[in-house]
This record gives C-alpha cells, sequence and structure tokens, in this order.
C-alpha cells in the first residue's frame, strides 16, 4: 500500500470517527502530525495523568480545531488509553479532514 498523510475517517450515522494517539507534555496542545496509517497524533500540554483530566484536555482542543460542541464528541473506545477513537457527530469526514490539515499548517 502507498503512502499517506490522510487520516483515516469513517462515517458512523450522521459524523465521522478518527483514531487518536494522545502524547503528554510539551509547551501547547495541538495536532502534531497525521501518521502513515491515518492515526491522528495529538499532543496535550497537561501534565497530568487522570484520564478525564486527558480526555477533557483532548476533548476541548478537538472543540477548537473542529469547530465543533464538545456534545458532539463522544470518545468510543479507549478511554483509558492513549489511543482512542473518537466519533465527531454532525460532521463530514471531509469537514474533519480539513480542519485537522488546517490545525497542521498553524502548527
Amino acid at each position: 500500500m502507498g503512502r499517506t498523510t490522510k487520516p483515516h475517517f469513517t462515517q458512523p450515522e450522521g459524523g465521522a470517527a478518527l483514531s487518536i494517539l494522545v502524547r503528554i507534555g510539551g509547551s501547547q496542545s495541538r495536532v502534531e502530525r497525521i501518521t502513515e496509517d491515518g492515526v491522528v497524533v495529538i499532543r496535550l500540554s497537561t501534565s497530568g495523568t487522570d484520564s478525564d483530566q486527558i480526555n477533557t484536555a483532548l476533548k476541548a482542543l478537538l472543540e477548537s480545531v473542529l469547530g465543533v460542541k464538545r456534545s458532539q464528541l463522544e470518545i468510543v473506545a479507549g478511554e483509558m488509553s492513549a489511543q482512542k477513537l473518537v466519533a465527531v457527530l454532525g460532521q463530514d469526514p471531509e469537514k474533519v479532514d480539513k480542519a485537522l490539515k488546517k490545525a497542521l499548517k498553524a502548527g
């Protein structure tokens, strides 16, 4: 299979789903990169190791980057793990893709 930097999205009922790998530590929370297999790597500035705190910080970042309400974000797998599957309800996968690419460029 060829190389790709496009995130792997599926379209659940009226939305998009993306695979996320959370990294802790850094000066600011941001979308760090997208791996060859489409995993979105996110760096969170939080220093805590509490999964609730991490998940809250992740949702806050995604809310800002994707321009959605927090109620549209659902962690459907990996709540206690660095690897997560997040559903973005009510958003077209293409719109999510564009927002992530814009966030990557903004660095």
